[in-house]
This record gives C-alpha cells, structure tokens and sequence, in this order.
C-alpha cells in the first residue's frame, strides 16, 4: 500500500506540474519535444512497416513460383539422366502427417528449351506445372491472358511466359511460337502463348515459362510418375523453421534431399538482410535521437523545479518519488509524441498502400510500388521497443542527474 500511495502522489504532483505550466518555458520544450518524437516515431513506424513490406512481397513471389520447400534427388545428375521417382505414399505420408502445416504439394519437371521467333533465338527453362493442383499463387502475377488449362484429359500445347520475354521477342498473347529441345532426342513443338506474367525479378522473368507437366513428362519420354521434384507449400502464419524441414525429412526416402527456398536462392535473402540491416541502423539512430531529447527535456524541467525539488526533499520525500515525479511527466510527453507519430504514420503508410503515391525502379527493388505491411508486428514491436529503451535511458539520466541537482538545492 506504501508504494500505490507514493505512485498516486507522483501522478498528482504530475498533473497540479502540467496544469500550472502553460507560461514556463518548460511547457515550450515539452511542445518541441512533442512535436520531435511525433516525427520520429512516425519515420521509425513507417521504417518498420516498409521493411516488413519488403520481406513480405519478396518471399511471396519467391514461394508463388518455387514453393517453401523443394524435395528432389540427393545428387545432381546431367542429361540424358534417369528423373527421381518419388512414390506417391511419401507425399500422402507428409500431408497425413504434417496436415496442420502443410498446405499443398506439387509436382513439378522442368526441361531447357530454346524459342525460335523472327527476332531471334533465346533459351528457357519450362517448367511443367501439376494437372492434380490449382495454381492460385501463380494467377496473381498474370497481366495478361490465363495459366495453360490444365484439366483436360491430356496436355494441352499452351505456354505462360514473362512480360520480358514477351516484349524481347516481339511475342503476343495469343501468338504460336516454337521450342527445341535437345534432349532426349531433337523435337519440336509449336506451342500458343495464352498468358502473360510479371514479378520483376529478373532471375524469373528472364529464364522461365510454364507449360503442363504432361507435355515435359511427354518430350521426356516418362511416364506419369517420372517428375523432376515437388514443391512444398506451408499455410499461413507457419514459421519456416529447421525443425519443419527435419520433419519433412524424416518422413521422406535417405536418397532425396529437401531445401528451403531462401537457401536456394540465397542472393534475394542476402539483399533482404542488407536491407534489413540498414533500415534496423536507420531506427536505431533516430531512437537514439528521440532518447536525448527526451533527456534534454527532462533535465530542463529539473532545473526550472529546482525550487520544489528542495521543498520536497526537505519535506520528507524520497530521491526516488522525487525521479518518479520527473520521470511520470516526462513519460506524458512522450505518450503524446507516441500517439501523434502513430497516427501520423499510418496514415503515411495508408495512402502509400492505397494510392501507390512513391514509386521505385523495378530493376533494382523488384516491384514498382513502396510496400507496406499491415500486420501487428509492425506497430506493436517497434512502439514497445522504444518506449521501454526511451523510459529505461531517461530514468537512468533523470537518477545520475538529480544525484548532483538535490545537493545544489539544498544548499
């Protein structure tokens, strides 16, 4: 009960201090000091919120085209080569034992392949896509036309290819253009361009197409069965961790592997972790910022209250309740502060996500829009991060210099 009285008198003190404070020149720093922490807030909640969008929109494209893992073979082979015939109990065994976290698997066989058009020869990997599954992730990146149908009987002569390719061979949607393969045997086909796609990620767009896994499994020479791996989709809110992997693993044969997509491709997650870092550098720095203003602000307020100091000091009162005092009214600035860059910020990041207003070269950011990520990580973690750093740094600064402060008062 001792402590609830002594935090009730520091909250009144508190608020008879703001109350009585209009015309000091303490009420002027504190609307500076509001002011400056609504604007740093806000820079570090829209730092947050990009540099989660980033990440989101990367691995979203990375796992729409090539899954969250890829079970293949465990050596690598050249061509002409026998494929990896992964029975389909294993693929029931994950699905049956993993049905919380797994979503989907599919098959998948790709083959190299050159385009034969009139302004020239390009090469490309085709990658057959499976009959038995939809392909919903994939349809989101269409600009143009549809997925090769893929619930016929048989394959269909269709291909899906990138807005690059299209625009770099003069190809249309709807235009038949040929492909060579060489492998097993020298054959052609002449297949219709019924869709067109863009990611902006030139690793994709400049190197693949799709087509039905059939029509591969056909210029292959395999049977049904025969097919290059399978792509494993985990459900939303699944965290990727070692331990989902070693799950899989240890429901699968000793001769095939599993590899996370971000390990195969791991130049697009060193670029996220530079990014990533920089942008922590940049939060760190104007956390830092707001933290000695806060401490500036604080520091004035103890030498106008100098007076008052002494009185309570002299009345009884404890050198820590005199810091709550201080610390509870500094802590109602940057409350303030808080809430003003809260909402100035999301609001930045709401007409950002709506109305597209700062665009980017997609050559070097993948995308052509600055993203946003609207999950509760990225309000929530940054706001307590702070305030926890910024009330731990001034609590500490408000004790080392009240230590000096009360002695000079007392005097």
């Amino acid at each position: 009960m001792p402590l609830f009285r002594a935090i009730y008198f520091a909250l009144f003190i508190t608020n008879r201090i703001r109350q009585s404070n209009r015309q000091a020149f303490a009420y002027v720093v504190h609307q500076v000091a509001t002011f400056s922490l609504a604007i740093g807030f806000a820079s570090i909640l829209v730092a947050s919120m990009v540099m989660f969008g980033f990440q989101s929109e990367i691995n979203k494209k990375m796992t729409s085209f090539f899954g969250h893992f890829e079970i293949t073979k465990q050596v690598g082979h050249a061509y002409p080569y026998e494929p990896p015939c992964i029975h389909a109990i294993q693929i029931n065994r994950l699905l049956k034992n993993l049905p919380t976290a797994i979503e989907k698997i599919e098959a998948f066989a790709q083959k190299p392949v050159l385009i034969d058009t009139k302004e020239g020869i390009e090469g490309l990997l085709c990658k057959g896509l499976d009959h038995n599954t939809l392909h919903q992730e994939l349809e989101s990146y269409i600009i143009a036309g549809r997925l090769p149908y893929l619930k016929a009987l048989t394959y269909q002569n269709e291909l899906l290819i990138s807005h690059y390719m299209a625009q770099k061979l003069s190809i249309a949607l709807g235009d038949h253009i040929i492909i060579h393969t060489i492998d097993p045997s020298t054959r052609f086909r002449k297949l219709k361009v019924v869709g067109i796609y863009r990611t902006y990620i030139n690793d994709i767009d400049a190197s693949l197409a799709f087509c039905d896994i059939r029509l591969i499994q056909r210029l292959n020479n395999w049977t049904p069965e025969m097919v290059d791996g399978y792509e494993v989709f985990i459900k939303k809110n699944i965290p990727i961790k070692k331990m989902l992997r070693d799950d899989i693993l240890h429901l699968i044969d000793d001769n095939l592997r599993v590899v996370k997509t971000d390990q195969k491709y791991a130049a697009f997650s060193d670029w996220l972790a530079i990014f990533q870092k920089n942008t922590i550098i940049f939060m760190v720095f104007i956390l830092l910022i707001a933290c000695f203003t806060m401490v500036a602000t604080a520091i004035v307020q103890v030498i106008e209250r100098n007076d008052m100091v002494a009185l309570f000091k002299s009345l009884g009162a404890h050198t820590w309740q005199i810091n709550v005092i201080i610390l509870c009214n500094s802590l109602y600035t940057l409350c303030w502060g808080m809430l003003y860059g809260n909402i100035l910020g999301m609001g930045l990041c709401f007409l950002q996500s709506h109305y597209k207003l700062i665009t980017l070269e997609p050559e070097l950011y993948y995308m052509q829009h600055v993203p946003i990520s609207w999950v509760w990580q990225t309000v929530f973690l940054p706001n307590l991060c702070a305030f926890c750093a910024i009330s731990l740094g001034l609590y500490g600064a408000i004790t080392l210099f009240n230590k000096n402060k009360i002695i000079e008062a007392l005097e």
